[in-house]
């Protein structure tokens, strides 16, 4: 059996899929970021430390997030999952997948590890712009490594599709 990383028809569904996404959201793209070069100063784009495939760090593109004065469009961009399109890019790189387990960073992840069982085997897949979910709809490492185990295209269809019916506004997209 061949896991998320090893899948050919995995990478061309990712690859695929971030182009549409790009392509899609091109015209909200450019009004974002005309309203965050209006709204506020500073950067528009971040690319922070993550951890992907095999434990190799990466910079994955994100919306960046001011820790100071932020805005309500910057709160909505965030609530709604808008805020990491821009790793759409990745995906085509081959850093992320569009599904997969949450992005972390390092010192999330030694955190994170630390005293949960088999949790390193979320390194076997790349890290998701959409990540499983347990039943509630809520994040769960568990739902993780579930998803790396039993990996499939029906898999990521459901995880896909879990998504959308839930709906894109959350009370918290963003992995901070």
């Amino acid at each position: 059996m061949v896991g998320p990383a090893g899948s050919v028809c995995k990478r061309v569904l990712d690859v695929l899929g971030a182009v549409l996404v790009l392509v899609f959201f091109l015209p909200v793209g450019v009004l974002m970021i005309a309203a965050i070069r209006c709204s506020r100063s500073g950067p528009v784009f971040t690319c922070e430390q993550t951890v992907g495939l095999g434990g190799a760090i990466f910079g994955r593109w994100r919306l960046h997030r001011p820790a100071d004065g932020e805005t309500v469009f910057d709160r909505a961009l965030w609530q709604a999952g808008l805020a990491d399109l821009p790793s759409a890019v990745n995906v085509i790189d081959g850093d992320m997948s569009l599904i997969g387990p949450r992005p972390q960073s390092p010192s999330q992840y030694v955190s994170l590890s630390q005293g949960l069982p088999d949790y390193a085997r979320r390194l076997e897949a790349r890290p998701g712009m959409i990540w499983p979910r347990a039943g509630e709809g809520e994040p769960s490492w568990s739902a993780e490594l579930d998803y790396v185990a039993r990996w499939s295209v029906f898999e990521d269809l459901k995880v896909a599709g879990l998504y959308a019916v839930q709906g894109l506004f959350r009370e918290e997209q963003g992995v901070d």
